[in-house]
């Protein structure tokens, strides 16, 4: 029986890297490259880094990644970065074309413009895997972390743990991974018990602070970007299809690497969140305006809260968002469960997180 890169380490190890981590890592292979003074060394210890922005980012297979022909496999140009693995690319089985951060496009583009990097640019990340894992392992030992932790399989485990716990969809996670099922792609969030800690004390601080300060959140990626003089409209599409408007300093658009195509995530507070009755769409100055129903009114008065309710209404795609208003509008506007509303809220009230 073989056992696959992904099912290869012992449980007891260390299975994945949190943020932190992947930042020592990173900055030992930052540092590592840019001390190189020979051009021989510099060239290698360059391609090394490539191949480790490409595992962190992408959660592919280290096979996949030396497998990439630049000259085919990487769209670097357009308003959306990308690397084409599978079909008509690296690694055969069904393609799927995996966003790029904007770091990670900008250290490829450099590379396959500098003419001493690579004589035959299609071989740039042709190199052998176990001299890739040493170098993996001695760039981890360096950062003071356990070998292992540089393992690709290790990469690309941290990259879908986090990506589950930033609440991108099971289905999207196991889309970017190229997985045949969603089972493997949950097999990634298998966590130790001491793991399991972790996470159940941060959902419950978390929920706690749901409880003074309710948020709501769409999942999408970016659509359209407009720059003003001091501020940008950005427009992100969510998973449903629905439209969600923000407004952001044209200083963030540059910082971020705000585009069409980035994925990101928009928030927004439960008070900003306006409803009114009815199945007709109001007129309002609010940019994001969405159809509901009803599906939960919780009033506070078992808390002493005379004053605040939370109304909860489900868009059509299943998401939900909460709205904190008066009891007195409750009863004015006649809300009641399973009637419909219209959850609205302005573009300055979005707020907008990305990686």
């Amino acid at each position: 029986m073989t056992i696959s890169e992904e099912t290869a380490l012992p449980l007891a190890e260390p299975r994945s890297l949190d943020e932190a981590q992947v930042a020592r890592l990173e900055q030992s292979f930052r540092t590592w490259m840019e001390a190189s003074r020979r051009r021989a060394d510099s060239t290698s210890r360059r391609r090394l880094w490539l191949i480790f922005l490409l595992l962190r980012s992408t959660g592919a297979r280290l096979g996949e990644v030396l497998g990439l022909d630049p000259t085919r496999d990487l769209c670097l140009d357009g308003e959306r970065p990308t690397a084409r693995f599978g079909r008509g690319g690296a690694g055969g089985g069904e393609g799927r074309e995996v966003p790029l951060p904007a770091d990670v496009a900008r250290a490829l583009r450099e590379a396959l413009a500098d003419p001493t990097l690579a004589p035959d640019t299609a071989r740039l990340f042709d190199m052998d895997q176990g001299h890739v894992r040493r170098k993996f392992y001695e760039r981890a030992e360096a950062a003071g972390l356990p070998r292992e932790l540089a393992s690709p399989s290790v990469l690309r485990r941290s990259r879908a743990r986090q990506l589950m716990r930033q609440d991108v969809p099971l289905p999207v996670v196991q889309r970017m991974l190229g997985q045949s099922s969603a089972d493997l792609t949950a097999a990634f969030s298998d966590y130790t018990d001491d793991e399991a800690g972790r996470i159940v004390e941060d959902y419950l601080k978390r929920e706690e602070r749901r409880k003074t300060s309710a948020r709501n959140r769409f999942f999408g990626a970016v659509s359209k970007v407009i720059e003003g003089p001091v501020v940008a409209s950005v427009e992100m599409t969510s998973l449903g299809g629905f439209k969600v408007t923000s407004v952001v300093t044209r200083e963030s658009v540059e910082r971020l690497g705000i585009r069409p195509g980035v994925l990101a995530t928009a928030d927004i507070k439960a008070p900003w969140v306006q409803l009114s009755a009815g199945e007709d769409e109001p007129r309002s100055t609010a940019t994001n305006r969405y159809p509901a129903i009803v599906r939960r009114i919780l009033t506070g008065e078992e808390q002493g809260d005379l004053v605040a309710a939370e109304v909860v209404a489900e868009l059509s795609d299943g998401t939900r968002l909460a709205a904190v208003i008066t009891h007195e509008s409750v009863r004015r506007l006649d809300i009641r469960v399973g009637s419909p509303v219209w959850a609205s809220f302005g573009a300055f009230s979005v707020i907008l997180n990305f990686g």
